[in-house]
């Protein structure tokens, strides 16, 4: 790196240039008065010029950086330090009201000056070249898929309502729009030409709050440039002091906090939830050890007590509830882990794969990912060990409020806690300003999602339990996270299920379950078994809406787009998933097989109670297909519509 300039050649750089400014000065004041010699009142013009070129190149380190620039770079540092004390001087002359002020006197001479500083260092560098190597220049043009948008149009109307709001204080509240709507149709063009100079809605810059407020202060400080150039230049009247430097204050507070939000929601982030089975993978991949089997760990100082004398001060029920489904004594202390935590640095600490049991008694809700931490919890444990955990559910919260509070206060403030906690974190726009808020915490969770997200990340939950208004798990460690490339989460769900020639085929569906639902399909069977109708019984992965759209059939509108591309023909037999189609008889597997599935299934032909009545009234349809398939379709078809539109009948 070059040293800095000699004082005696920061000396000449300073001379010279007063010197320039004077010979521009006294050339356009020759041009305007037809004399060299200026009046006194000219003498604050000068005076104020030779101010805001000396603070620019000061705080730009003009001298220092031109002594190693090349001509390029040194031209285009000599345009935006002259740019930006013009800018300073205009706002000084729109604060101070010096209005009267000659134009050509000030704009002139600082172009006039311009041209005389780069004549001269191109002079310099053509008689001296540098023997520096050339500046690396940055990319000029930036990705439009860098930018952020919502924010761009968050502050424009924020720019809007301060130049209103501007007004509003000077005018009083019956100011008429029209009397605003040129200053502010001007700052709206400004605001657009200060925004792509300073990139400022690039969201690199909001990776710290000192890169988004530093964004902040430069893009209005040209904004206020700008606006005092042409205030000053077009001689702007009815824009007063305060509704023009008023607005620019309330415009940068505003904006300043907005920035700051934004920030912090994009630094909470911290890249997201792992929502992929490969993603899953490659995060085991990374934390992978030696794993240490179960059969070569001694115990000696069972664990047992050490969880009793801990918990019986915070949740007495809870050890209980542990020593019947865990065998405490054959775990060690040195492989237990208890803690009440949301840092995931404190997973980090453990030693990987080897540990037993981990307890953590700080909610899940407050944990910005779910199954980071699941997977991070993962990699730590042994084969088939064990995490025990605890969250606030949707049905937990509204048991807590019904105890809190008289109905219908209870219903009241439940139903305002659960659009927050609920609602916001899952809408597209809202769901920003939540973080940004919260950083994730204290979210409402549903019961499934939290069980079906340990599935996906490669447990099997043993035991589950409500204890105050808390839901508390035991999940074992037993696989490698889900095959599924990435589970359904949205509106619009994805499954998978088999279809002609036992061929998995994507099938979609308006969501009717929580997320994650779909991994606990095993998990439910085994507690639940099958209700009549071949549907599993108390489904507790069903959401209340859910339940209304089954019965209105909306739910299955989507798959009309798998019957348009082929993989569904109008009447056949449901396409199941692997899971539920485990249950049926290997024989009616195979039959099932060799016949497409369909949008209309031959259950609502027969209305079967059992699973065993669902797969006779199947088998009974695949033979009638495979031997007369048109008039048995047309008779099908016939039955199905009877029983849906005449009788009413439904599946669930």
């Amino acid at each position: 790196m070059a040293s800095s300039a000699h004082p005696g050649q920061r000396a000449a750089f300073w001379g010279l240039g007063l010197g320039l400014l004077s010979l521009a000065f006294l050339s356009i004041h020759l041009t305007k008065y037809g004399s060299v010699v200026p009046a006194p009142r000219q003498g604050a013009v000068f005076g104020a010029l030779a101010a805001a070129w000396l603070a620019a190149a000061f705080f730009q380190r003009l001298p220092r950086l031109l002594r190693t620039a090349d001509l390029r770079t040194g031209l285009g540092l000599l345009f935006k330090v002259n740019l930006i004390s013009l800018f300073m001087l205009s706002l000084t002359v729109s604060l101070l009201q010096l209005m009267h002020w000659s134009r050509l006197m000030v704009y002139g001479s600082g172009l006039c000056f311009w041209v005389l500083q780069s004549a001269a260092f191109a002079a310099y560098r053509i008689a001296v070249p540098t023997t520096a190597a050339p500046r690396a220049r940055r990319p000029g043009v930036l990705s439009l898929h860098d930018l952020s948008y919502p924010l761009a149009v968050v502050d424009l109307l924020l720019l809007a309502a301060a130049f209103l709001a501007a007004a509003a204080l000077k005018h009083g509240p019956d100011f008429r729009l029209d009397s605003c709507g040129d200053i502010v149709a001007l700052a709206g063009g400004v605001w657009l030409a200060s925004a792509m100079a300073t990139c400022k809605f690039a969201r690199s810059n909001f990776d710290t709050f000192h890169a988004a407020v530093s964004a902040a202060v430069k893009s209005t400080a040209l904004l206020a440039g700008l606006l005092a150039v042409m205030r000053y230049g077009l001689l702007l009247g009815p824009v007063s002091r305060l509704q023009f430097f008023g607005a620019l204050g309330i415009y940068f507070v505003l904006e300043t906090l907005v920035f700051v939000l934004f920030a912090r929601y994009r630094g909470s982030r911290g890249g997201g939830d792992i929502e992929a089975a490969d993603q899953a993978r490659a995060f085991l991949q990374s934390r992978r050890q030696a794993l240490v089997p179960e059969a070569m760990d001694a115990v000696c100082d069972p664990a047992r007590d050490k969880l009793r004398h801990a918990l019986e001060f915070l949740y007495p029920a809870l050890f209980p509830f542990l020593d019947r489904h865990l065998d405490l004594a054959g775990i060690d202390r040195c492989r237990c882990a208890l803690m009440s935590t949301k840092d995931f640095f404190t997973l980090e600490t453990l030693n990987a794969g080897r540990m037993r049991l981990i307890v953590n008694l700080h909610k899940l809700n407050d944990m910005r990912w779910f199954n980071r931490y699941f997977l991070l919890a993962h990699s730590r444990l042994q084969p088939g060990g064990m995490l025990v955990g605890m969250a606030h559910t949707v049905d937990t919260h509204r048991g807590l409020y019904a105890t809190r509070f008289r109905r219908p206060l209870d219903s009241l403030f439940y139903g305002a806690s659960f659009a927050w906690r609920r609602v916001f974190p899952k809408l597209p726009w809202l769901k920003k300003l939540y973080f940004a808020l919260t950083k994730g915490e204290n979210r409402m969770v549903s019961r499934a999602e939290v069980l079906g997200r340990l599935y996906f990340c490669g447990f099997e939950v043993v035991a589950e339990t409500e204890i105050d208004h808390r839901f508390f798990f035991v999940a074992r460690k037993v696989k490698t996270p889900s095959e599924d490339r990435r589970p359904t989460y949205g509106p619009l769900v994805r499954l998978q299920r088999t279809g002609l020639g036992g061929r998995p085929i994507t099938v979609y569906k308006f969501r009717t379950m929580f997320p994650f639902s779909e991994y606990l399909q095993e998990y439910v069977y085994q507690r639940n078994d099958l209700a009549e109708g071949g549907k599993f019984m108390d489904d507790f992965r069903v959401t209340g809406w859910g339940r209304v759209m089954r019965r209105l059939w909306l739910d299955e509108l989507p798959m009309l787009y798998n019957w348009l591309r082929g993989d569904l023909q109008l009447v056949g037999v449901r396409p199941l998933s692997r899971q539920y189609l485990a249950l049926y008889d290997p024989a009616l597997r195979t039959l099932r097989s060799r016949v497409k599935p369909g949008l209309l299934p031959p259950f609502y032909a027969d209305m079967p109670k059992s699973l065993g009545e669902i797969q006779a009234s199947e088998r009974r349809y695949l033979e009638a297909y495979l031997t007369r398939p048109t008039w048995t379709q047309l008779n099908y078809f016939r039955r199905c519509c009877w029983n849906i539109v005449v009788l009413q009948k439904r599946s669930a």
